[in-house]
C-alpha cells in the first residue's frame, strides 16, 4: 500500500486527498479520435488551446491550494504553512471544482489529439467523482489507528520538510507554531461528524489517544535534558548542525523551537487528547458504515470510487467468495512440497509455528533488499526504458510504529532528490510469516508501486495531475499483478515463498468478502473474525488488525483483487490479439507510462494500442 493511498482524510486538501479526489466512477471505454471532417483547423486549435489552458489552471490551483502538497513534490513555497482544512476552505474548493468541471464539459474531445483528449476525459472523470463525494465528505474517521493528522504532522516535519538553509529552519519552527490553529480546525471537523452521529469505534479512540500522547514525550516536553529527546527536537537539532552555523545562531533556532513546542505544539495536542477523551463515550458500534445515516449510499459511491467499476457490494462479495475458492485450490496443489496433507493442517502450522516468523528486524530488511536487487536484474525481460529514479529500504521511525502497517511505500519527490522509500515496521514483524515478505517486497517496490510510480513521474508529457494520480484499482491492482509477474521472472524458488504469494492473493480476496460484509451486510467484528479465521491461516491478532483497518477505510480494500484481475485480463487480451508480435516489455511500458487510470479508460487505451500495433505490423 502506498503512503498516499491510505485513504488520508477528506479534510486534507483536495490535492492531497488522492483516494477521494482521484478514484473515479466507471465509464464506458472510449477510443477518442480527431474527426477531421467535422472541425476546421481553427476550431481544432481553439479547442486544443481551451484544453491546455484548463489543464494548466487546474494543475496550478491544485498545487497552490496545498502547501503540504508543494512540499511533498519537493517545492519550498509556503514552507511555513499547513493546509486549510476548514469547512469554508472545503466549500471554496468544491465551487472551484464545479467551475473546472463546467469548463471541461464544454470541451469537445473529438476536436483534440488523442493524448490531450485522454487528459481532459480523465480530468472530467476526477472532477465528477469529487463532486459526487462532496455530500459525503464527513463520512470518514479523520483520525484512526492507521493514519490521520495526529501522526501526519510529525511524519511530515521529519520526513518531508527539508532543512537546508536558515530559512528552512525558521519555516520549520513556524510550522510548529501553526499546529495550534490547525488542530483547532481538526477538532471543529470532528465536532461536525459527532453532530451527525458519525463517530469512530472505541478501538480507534484508544489508538489515537495513545499515539497523540506519545507525540508529547521526551525533551523538551519534560525538563530532563538527559532524557530521550522528542523526535521533532532531535531531528531539528541534527539538521541545523549540518548547516554549520555560528553557535549563537544555533542557540537562537533551538530556543525558538523549544518555545514553539511548549507553547503551541503541546497545547494543541493536549486539546485534541482532551476532546477525544470527552467524545470517546459516543463511540460507534464495531460494525461498518451502514450504521450511519446515508451510510449505505456513501458506501456504494465509495465502492465505485475505489474499484472504478459499477460493481455492487453484492457482486463484489460473491466474486470474493469465488476467488477464495480458486486460490485455495492452488494452495492445495503445493501441499506435497510443503510437507502437509491438508490445507487445514497447513493453515494450522502457519498460524502457530513461530519459527516461520522473523525474530530479527535487521534480517527482514536484509532479505527484502536481496529480493529487490535480484528482481531488479531481471526487469529488462518485462519492461522497456525503465526510469532511473532511486529507491531505498528503511525502518519505520519509532514515533509512528504504533500507527503504521507492517510495510508501505512512499513515492519520491518529482526531482528524485528524495528517493522513493519502502518502509518496514519492525514492531509488527509478527503480523506476517517471513516467507510472505518476498511477495510483499515486489508489491511495494519493483515491479510494484515504485516501478509504476516512476514511469508516470518520468513522463513529462503528462500533466501533473496525471503523473501524480492515484486510482486504487489501478495502483493496488498493478502491485498485486506485479507479485504474480515476479514469478514469471524467476522469483519464489522456495515453495514456501510461492505459498506466501498465494496467501497474499488469498488475503486480498478475503477483503472483498469482509469489507462488504462489514459495511453492507451489517457484520460485526466477531462475524468477520470467524470468516477470516476459517478461510486464511492468519492469526487472531492479525485478523483483528485487518478487520479494524477495513472498518476505517470502507471500500478501499476491495480494489486490489478487482484491479489485479483486470490487469491480467487486459494482458491476455493483448497477447491473444497480437500473437507472436506481442512484446511484453513494450506493453508494460505503454500501460505504466500513461499514469494511473480508471479501469474502463485503461481498457479503452489498451484496445487502441492493440489496433495500433496491428496497423504497424500490416504496414511493415
Amino acid at each position: 500500500m502506498t503512503y498516499a493511498n491510505r485513504g488520508l482524510l477528506p479534510i486534507f486538501s483536495a490535492a492531497l486527498l488522492l483516494l477521494l479526489s482521484a478514484c473515479q466512477l466507471n465509464v464506458k471505454p472510449q477510443n477518442v479520435k480527431p474527426l477531421a471532417a467535422t472541425y476546421s483547423p481553427q476550431e481544432k486549435q481553439q479547442q486544443q488551446q481551451a484544453a491546455r489552458t484548463l489543464i494548466a489552471q487546474f494543475s496550478l490551483w491544485e498545487l497552490d491550494s496545498s502547501p503540504m502538497l508543494q512540499a511533498y513534490r519537493g517545492q519550498k513555497t509556503n514552507y511555513d504553512r499547513w493546509d486549510d482544512i476548514s469547512e469554508q476552505a472545503q466549500h471554496a474548493k468544491h465551487l472551484k471544482n464545479a467551475e473546472f468541471l463546467h469548463m471541461a464539459q464544454n470541451i469537445n474531445l473529438a476536436a483534440l489529439d488523442s493524448e490531450l483528449a485522454l487528459s481532459i476525459q480523465l480530468l472530467s472523470y476526477q472532477l465528477k467523482q469529487s463532486h459526487q463525494l462532496f455530500p459525503y465528505r464527513h463520512h470518514n474517521f479523520p483520525l484512526n489507528q492507521l493514519f490521520g493528522w495526529h501522526t501526519e504532522i510529525p511524519h511530515f516535519l521529519v520526513n518531508i520538510h527539508q532543512i537546508h538553509t536558515i530559512k528552512d529552519a525558521k519555516d520549520y519552527v513556524a510550522r510548529i507554531k501553526a499546529v495550534r490553529p490547525l488542530m483547532q480546525q481538526l477538532i471543529a471537523q470532528l465536532k461536525i461528524r459527532e453532530d451527525k452521529g458519525i463517530t469512530a469505534p472505541s478501538f480507534v479512540y484508544e489508538s489515537v489517544i495513545e499515539a497523540s500522547q506519545a507525540s508529547l514525550s521526551g525533551y523538551p516536553f519534560n525538563k530532563d535534558k538527559n532524557a530521550k529527546a522528542n523526535v521533532l527536537w532531535s531531528h531539528f537539532e541534527t539538521k541545523i548542525k549540518q548547516l554549520e552555523l555560528y553557535e549563537s545562531s544555533e542557540k537562537v533556532l533551538l530556543s525558538s523551537l523549544k518555545k514553539a513546542l511548549k507553547r503551541s505544539y503541546k497545547p494543541a495536542y493536549r486539546a485534541l487528547i482532551g476532546h477525544l477523551k470527552q467524545s470517546q463515550k459516543n463511540a460507534s458500534a464495531n460494525t461498518g458504515f451502514h450504521q450511519f445515516a446515508a451510510g449505505k449510499d456513501f458506501y456504494s459511491v465509495q465502492l465505485q470510487a475505489s474499484t472504478t467499476t459499477h460493481l455492487s457490494a453484492q457482486q463484489i462479495h460473491q466474486q470474493g467468495l469465488q476467488e477464495i475458492a480458486n486460490i485455495k485450490l492452488n494452495i492445495e496443489q503445493l501441499l506435497p512440497q510443503l510437507g502437509e496433507t491438508s490445507i487445514e493442517a497447513l493453515f494450522k502450522r502457519t498460524r502457530g509455528d513461530q519459527s516461520l516468523y522473523y525474530q530479527d528486524s535487521a534480517r527482514a530488511i536484509t532479505d527484502s533488499k536481496h529480493y529487490i536487487r535480484t528482481i531488479n536484474e531481471k526487469l529488462g525481460q518485462a519492461f522497456s526504458n525503465i526510469p532511473p529514479l532511486p529507491m531505498e529500504v528503511t525502518q519505520v521511525e519509532a514515533f509512528r510504529q504504533h500507527s503504521t502497517p507492517l510495510a508501505f511505500y512512499q513515492p519520491p519527490s518529482d526531482d528524485g532528490a528524495r528517493a522513493g522509500r519502502y518502509y518496514l515496521n519492525q514492531s509488527k514483524l509478527n503480523d506476517m510469516p517471513a516467507f510472505q515478505l518476498e511477495a510483499l517486497a515486489y508489491h511495494e517496490t519493483i515491479p510494484g508501486h515504485h516501478l509504476q510510480t516512476i514511469y508516470a513521474l518520468q513522463n513529462k508529457q503528462l500533466p501533473a495531475f496525471r503523473r501524480h494520480g492515484n486510482f486504487t484499482a489501478y495502483t493496488e491492482g498493478w502491485a498485486l499483478y506485479a507479485e504474480r509477474l515476479a514469478k514469471e521472472l524467476g522469483a519464489y524458488q522456495d515453495p514456501w515463498h510461492e505459498y506466501g504469494r498465494l496467501l497474499m492473493e488469498l488475503w486480498r480476496a478475503n477483503r472483498m468478502v469482509i469489507d462488504t460484509g462489514l459495511h453492507f451486510y451489517g457484520w460485526d467484528i466477531e462475524r468477520a473474525m470467524a470468516f477470516r479465521l476459517s478461510n486464511t491461516p492468519f492469526s487472531e491478532a492479525d485478523s483483528l488488525n485487518a478487520i479494524q483497518r477495513y472498518l476505517v477505510m470502507p471500500g478501499q480494500a476491495t480494489a486490489y483483487k478487482i484491479g489485479q484481475l483486470h490487469f491480467i485480463k487486459l494482458r491476455q487480451q493483448a497477447a491473444l490479439a497480437l500473437g507472436k508480435h506481442f512484446n511484453l516489455a513494450d506493453y508494460h511500458e505503454f500501460v505504466l507510462s500513461m499514469g494511473p487510470l480508471p479501469l474502463a479508460i485503461l481498457q479503452g487505451q489498451v484496445l487502441s494500442w492493440i489496433e495500433a500495433q496491428k496497423t504497424r505490423q500490416e504496414n511493415r
